[in-house]
């Protein structure tokens, strides 16, 4: 009964297989690309041995994406919700990732001490959606969808990184003040990557970055259009899709 309620789904041409519920929140856009755009960061990054920290990790797939493309990495991800960790533990198995991931069962609004300053670099893709809207019947899909302190996630996550760590989030653009707002403390040098749905369409999600101690100016990155005019994936989207990989 249990293997009817999950999927098996490929992701990377192949390269990776993904297993999840069948029935609740699912990975999509917004995980791949945002595993994709921070290996092309990684690509250009001259730090070695990198601890990496995927916050809110559900079934792993960002952290798996990132594995499969850098093979020194040391990653780990952090969830609490059982199912999601029974999941992700038997995705990193049969992904054979079992040495490059360490998978924690911790409550990112209750991190504890010995994780504090310790990575650098952190990746979320946090549940971004007020909790008054986009409710489901589903609480496995509210769970992973909806936030109740967006605040007290973000200042974790920060938590987690080292003097100079650099943190990925993506988010909808209707939150972008009020994550520049938490971050602003303790975080600067912000870098925005907007996604446009088509040519017509205003963004809906976007990929930011901070460091931590950062004191740049802020730069808004030139994004990238999903769907051409025909309601085809463009060109460029899709090859990241497939490959893993955003070269910038």
């Amino acid at each position: 009964m249990y293997s009817m309620n999950r999927t098996v789904d490929n992701i990377l041409k192949g390269k990776i297989s993904i297993i999840q519920l069948k029935h609740g929140f699912r990975y999509g856009f917004d995980a791949v690309f945002l595993a994709a755009f921070v290996n092309g960061f990684l690509k250009q990054y001259k730090k070695k041995d990198v601890l990496l920290a995927d916050v809110g990790s559900g079934v792993g797939t960002i952290s798996l994406i990132i594995a499969y493309k850098n093979e020194k990495i040391n990653l780990t991800a952090i969830e609490n919700n059982d199912q999601y960790l029974e999941l992700a533990k038997e995705n990193i198995l049969n992904n054979n990732f079992k040495k490059q991931i360490k998978l924690l069962n911790i409550d990112i609004l209750k991190i504890n001490k010995p994780l504090v300053n310790t990575f650098d670099i952190v990746v979320s893709n946090p549940p971004f959606y007020r909790e008054y809207k986009n409710r489901s019947k589903n609480e496995l899909e509210n769970y992973a969808k909806v936030m109740k302190n967006l605040e007290q996630w973000i200042n974790s996550s920060v938590k987690l990184l080292n003097s100079k760590g650099i943190i990925f989030l993506i988010i909808t653009s209707e939150i972008l003040d009020l994550v520049l707002h938490h971050l602003r403390e303790k975080t600067g040098s912000f870098k925005i990557f907007p996604f446009w749905p088509n040519y017509k369409k205003s963004s809906k999600r976007i990929i930011l970055v901070a460091r931590k101690g950062g004191a740049s100016s802020t730069e808004l990155m030139s994004g990238l259009k999903l769907y051409n005019k025909n309601g085809l994936m463009t060109k460029k989207a899709k090859m990241i899709s497939e490959v893993g990989i955003f070269n910038y």
